[in-house]
């Protein structure tokens, strides 16, 4: 048994060795997110203070949801949302002007966005799958900004009016159902189309409002050319029959293709809008997918000096027309002095967010820096939009500029 005994020690000896070589090795395999010592080391741009990327660390750090979504140009993230295709585009096999082309997307065609890229975005159907550029994109507002009151009344009874008499077969009549279930929002909402770059500025006007306890009130979007050219048509046959009629949509300096175009608007470029203001009486949060965002509850909209869609010029901000791409001419014409403070102060907002006012319609804004982007390539609108395709935001999918 004595001669044994060295051999016990001798062995004992060797294992703590190794528990001690075994446990230096674990500990320098440890990631940093694993190592207390290193937590706060992440700089606000989303690396590590040597200045390697932290993203794929980023992407396993647990979150308390739903969340708010802090880091995208919208209240919600882009992807998951419905999109739509303004004219005809390519779609790409990659993010790339010199990729294979897989398609050509016609007009009007419905997608749902799964990412973005640069100038591009990575694009789904159930029959298609690929990468558009964005610029010609429409994205459904209230996809990205739920906070936004949405009331599409050509969806089910159409409020334009002109010198305050009913136009036949318009006024109150559905003209174009633009009304789907939203996946996205759990619910039955209008469809509401805009450029992506015309989007952003329309959540920087709702944030100008909700700042000071105002929200928008979106009426239209995007408006199919058929429409357009109804409007005209009717509009035109009631001038003809009604003196007081005509003189509301012809007298000097107007005519009526300053309330309703005929040639292409911008409705059908998808780079305006027809917006009304509300009062907040209660604001609120709602939670969609793993992500919070602002709700209205309560509100109460403003009273204008003519309803909304009022066609005449009872309805101009005003004394006399100006081009709508003149971005500072009109600052020097004179204010319909029957505008009221509501009114004046959604075109503030508007403004300030780089929209440009129309003279004969209050509730008309355009998005200028669009056209000129856009240019002759921009869309006509020869085509209807009825569904949304998109789906619940999840964060684990959300990069940090989307």
């Amino acid at each position: 048994m004595k001669k044994q005994k060295p051999f016990l020690n001798g062995l004992i000896i060797i294992l703590l060795f190794s528990i001690v070589i075994v446990s230096i090795v674990l500990y320098l395999q440890r990631t940093p997110a694993d190592d207390p010592s290193r937590q706060g080391s992440e700089t606000p741009s989303g690396q590590t203070e040597d200045g390697d990327s932290n993203e794929e660390i980023n992407t396993n750090v647990e979150h308390e949801l739903p969340m708010w979504h802090l880091d995208g140009p919208f209240e919600l993230p882009i992807i998951g949302a419905a999109g739509y295709t303004s004219v005809t585009q390519p779609l790409f096999e990659e993010p790339e002007a010199d990729a294979k082309v897989l398609q050509e997307l016609k007009p009007g065609t419905p997608f749902e966005i799964k990412g973005e890229s640069g100038k591009y975005w990575s694009i789904e159907s159930e029959s298609f799958k690929g990468w558009i550029e964005h610029r010609f994109a429409f994205i459904n507002l209230p996809d990205v900004v739920p906070s936004i009151l949405y009331n599409h009344t050509n969806s089910y009874a159409s409020r334009f009016q002109t010198s305050y008499m009913d136009i036949p077969e318009l006024t109150g009549e559905p003209l174009n159902p633009m009304v789907d279930y939203n996946k996205r929002l759990e619910k039955e909402e209008y469809v509401m189309p805009i450029l992506y770059q015309t989007a952003k500025k329309v959540f920087h006007a709702q944030q100008l409002a909700l700042q000071n306890g105002d929200t928008l009130v979106i009426y239209e979007t995007f408006r199919p050319r058929e429409l357009q050219l109804l409007v005209n048509e009717s509009m035109e046959k009631l001038a003809e029959e009604n003196e007081e009629v005509a003189e509301g949509i012809t007298g000097e300096p107007w005519s009526i293709t300053w309330f309703i175009n005929m040639n292409v608007s911008n409705h059908q470029r998808g780079l305006s809008l027809d917006v009304s203001l509300a009062e907040v009486e209660e604001l609120t949060d709602q939670t969609i997918g793993d992500f919070k965002a602002l709700g209205v509850k309560e509100f109460k909209e403003y009273t204008m000096h003519t309803p909304i869609h009022e066609l005449s010029d009872e309805s101009a901000v005003f004394n006399r027309p100006i081009a709508s791409a003149d971005r500072e001419g009109w600052k020097k014409l004179e204010i319909n002095p029957e505008m009221t403070q509501p009114a004046l102060k959604l075109q503030d907002y508007m403004v300030e967010a780089g929209f440009n006012p129309l003279a004969s319609e209050w509730w008309h804004f355009n998005d200028v820096d669009a056209l000129e982007d856009l240019g002759k390539d921009a869309g006509n609108g020869k085509f209807f939009i009825r569904e949304t395709i998109n789906s619940v935001p999840r964060w684990k999918e959300i990069s940090p500029a989307q």
